[in-house]
């Protein structure tokens, strides 16, 4: 990610904001104070742009202010189609998407630069073709990250392992993710309205790309048509969440009605029923038509609790980032790196600047 170096691609950037988050070029006019004929100037590169109007862009359309003053990863710019005022839903939430993503990214290099967030472990060179090896590339980062075949614990916490900060957003749709060099290093973003379960999928989807060095990748409008590569992606996130093998090893020791079996399976992995059903029909546990049939039982959050007797602790909530993340953004801080501001900002509202620590103070020995 560089910097732009022309007002015309400062107004593109403008233009492209004010069309994803919905804006007809005289209602941003009116909600900046200058008349719609000055927006058109700006969004052309004829006229400059105060700083104070940047921050009042920023706030507005929901884009960091460094957004109009950065240009976008390459990666990202192949493979998305230019924005205009007719462009489709889906196209302006992948732009959103894509700029949060960009702003992460920033986030990421600037605490990597200054020595806070390392790469991650590297897994031996892996070749993807098949079914079989997306299940054992599963199995292996779970080994390599120490956390054998049981259930995992926060996603973001096992992808810190691999070098990927993953941050949850209060947006709709799945997610996206980018890979910012050779080494293990990259960024993902996650909606925060999906279910549980199908957020845990994609974080575990994004590091399946993650893993296998795919610079970058969206998840954004492709569920229709989800090609090779993709169906090879969830089968690996499939495995991830819930290892075939020890799908058929819990079936044996749970007690109860094959339902309350997948109850207890979906709450321990904390994956959607879908994919415990799934995962069930995989193991040989259900025949065709017994999963055809108990998919279509999902449960309540009284289910959890009748069986299980409490609900599954939901994972990859709206502001989450990681436990390295949050480390590092806290360190920077207690070095005087960042401002309180910046540090709340970097944490993404999980403290404000009074919850902050004392720069000062010393931890009792």
């Amino acid at each position: 990610m560089g910097r732009v170096d022309s007002w015309e691609q400062v107004g593109s950037r403008i233009r492209e904001a004010r069309v994803a988050a919905g804006f007809s070029q005289g209602q941003l006019a009116g909600q900046l104070g200058i008349d719609r004929s000055a927006l058109v100037r700006v969004e052309s590169g004829q006229r400059q742009v105060s700083a104070l109007e940047l921050f009042r862009l920023s706030e507005i359309l929901g884009v960091p202010v460094a957004h109009f003053v950065s240009t976008p990863p390459a990666a990202i710019v192949s493979l998305r189609a230019d924005l205009d005022d007719d462009a489709q839903p889906v196209a302006r939430e992948r732009y959103r998407f894509d700029a949060m993503l960009e702003a992460h990214a920033r986030d990421a290099d600037f605490l990597r630069a200054q020595g806070y967030l390392r790469t991650g472990t590297s897994l031996p060179p892996q070749s993807v073709t098949q079914s079989s090896e997306a299940r054992q590339l599963a199995l292996t980062a779970r080994r390599t990250a120490g956390f054998g075949t049981g259930p995992l614990p926060g996603i973001a916490q096992v992808a810190d392992t691999f070098g990927l900060y993953l941050l949850v957003l209060d947006l709709p749709g799945e997610g996206a993710s980018l890979r910012l060099d050779d080494d293990q290093f990259g960024v993902a973003v996650l909606g925060g309205r999906a279910p549980a379960g199908r957020r845990r999928f994609t974080a575990a989807h994004e590091l399946g790309h993650h893993l296998l060095g795919d610079e970058y990748q969206s998840d954004i409008g492709v569920a229709a048509g989800r090609d090779e590569r993709e169906a090879l992606i969830d089968t690996f996130a499939a495995e991830f969440l819930l290892p075939e093998s020890e799908t058929a090893s819990q079936w044996e020791q749970l007690s109860g009605t094959p339902r309350e079996r997948l109850v207890k399976l979906a709450a321990s992995f904390r994956v959607s029923w879908s994919a415990a059903v799934r995962a069930a029909a995989r193991c040989g546990a259900l025949d065709a038509e017994e999963a055809r049939l108990l998919r279509a039982q999902a449960p309540q959050r009284g289910d959890f609790l009748a069986v299980c007797g409490v609900e599954p602790t939901e994972d990859l909530v709206s502001g989450q980032t990681s436990p390295m993340w949050s480390r590092a953004v806290l360190a920077a801080y207690r070095d005087g790196v960042v401002t309180p501001e910046r540090t709340v900002e970097l944490l993404h509202g999980a403290l404000g600047e009074a919850d902050l620590p004392d720069r000062n103070g010393q931890l009792e020995p």
